[in-house]
């Protein structure tokens, strides 16, 4: 019998709003978690004494982190801290509904390449209020990729009118309510032993990861009856304005992301988006969003380490590089699964 033991793994800055309910979310879940981890990121309000309180009496374990050190990296500390074969992350503004990881387990192992999943993604619907109701909008129904090497979550913004209710295979899952394959994780992890990529501080890690998992053969199924609700600080289709750490993080991370995972191949076929998409970004960075321009300089300052961890990637390739760029198919691909 298949071991499904799970261990949430909750990131936590600034989040005493939130936090409450996202806890409460995780009591209710079904099968109970073996563990669960909350990595607080030197949090200046309530958010990590609302998690030591524990009022819903979860086998919890508190990381108080003395220093912000970014999402990715404090995702790696709770992936460590625990030894489930499978690991659900989730964000501390997100609430599954009680059976969501029973659904994404029972979704994997019905399938016949069951032991190559090594990521399972519900649909994630739009949160209101601190409650974090879900709403009947999209927020991500998975990861999909362009040939311009953006990474999009499917459906975001739009209602939720049974578009994306068939199971499906994709590039990659949103971070926010994702459960991997702990077997995938360590698989995949860089010689320094993180999972994510510590240098990308926050936004895009979970894009690099995917990326790596695809490398090495490990798929992602969607499956649209596991349910959460996200509430989402940053919404893209509202714009960037007022988000300048955001944006020069994404600005930042969106090279790193090529320079890590992209093979010559890739650059080759999908000419000219990314290159059209590169300039596009450069030019508003010394233009309208002179604000992102740091990231310029710090990518150039992750250079060597960016180059290490590609040789590292390109070094460990087990499928064919055409297997992984068909993914990279205008307007986002998904192979959805019809033997259902």
């Amino acid at each position: 019998m298949a071991d499904e033991r799970y261990a949430v793994v909750v990131v936590s800055y600034q989040h005493a709003t939130t936090l409450p309910a996202c806890l409460r979310a995780i009591g209710q879940l079904q099968p109970r978690p073996a563990a669960v981890v909350v990595v607080d990121n030197a949090s200046t309000d309530a958010s990590a004494d609302l998690a030591a309180a524990n009022p819903d009496g979860l086998p919890l374990t508190l990381v108080r982190n003395p220093s912000n050190t970014g999402f990715a990296a404090a995702i790696n500390t709770g992936i460590a801290a625990s030894d489930t074969p499978w690991v659900l992350l989730l964000n501390p503004d997100c609430a599954p509904e009680p059976l969501y990881t029973a659904r994404l387990l029972a979704a994997v192992h019905a399938r016949p390449e069951h032991d190559r999943i090594g990521c399972a993604v519900g649909k994630l619907l739009r949160a209101e209020g601190d409650d974090l109701a879900p709403s009947r909008t999209i927020d991500s129904a998975g990861m999909v990729v362009t040939p311009a090497g953006r990474h999009l979550d499917r459906g975001a913004g739009t209602a939720d009118d049974g578009r994306f209710d068939a199971p499906a295979w994709l590039f990659g899952a949103t971070a926010a309510a994702a459960l991997y394959r702990r077997a995938a994780l360590d698989d995949i992890a860089y010689p320094s032993g993180e999972r994510l990529a510590a240098s990308f501080f926050a936004y895009r890690e979970d894009a690099e990861l995917a990326w790596r998992l695809q490398w090495r053969g490990w798929r992602c199924l969607y499956v649209p009856d596991a349910v959460a609700g996200h509430r989402r600080g940053f919404r893209p289709e509202a714009g960037r304005q007022g988000h300048d750490a955001v944006n020069r993080h994404s600005v930042r991370n969106r090279f790193l992301l090529r320079l890590h995972c992209a093979d010559l191949a890739w650059h080759l076929a999908c000419l000219p988006w990314w290159l059209v998409r590169d300039l596009l970004v450069i030019g508003g960075c010394l233009t309208v969003e002179r604000a992102s321009l740091p990231a310029l300089t710090e990518l150039w300052r992750l250079r060597v380490d960016a180059a290490e961890r590609r040789r590292w990637v390109m070094g460990r390739r087990s499928v064919p590089s055409r297997q992984v760029r068909r993914w990279f198919r205008r307007g986002g691909w998904t192979e959805e699964i019809v033997d259902r």
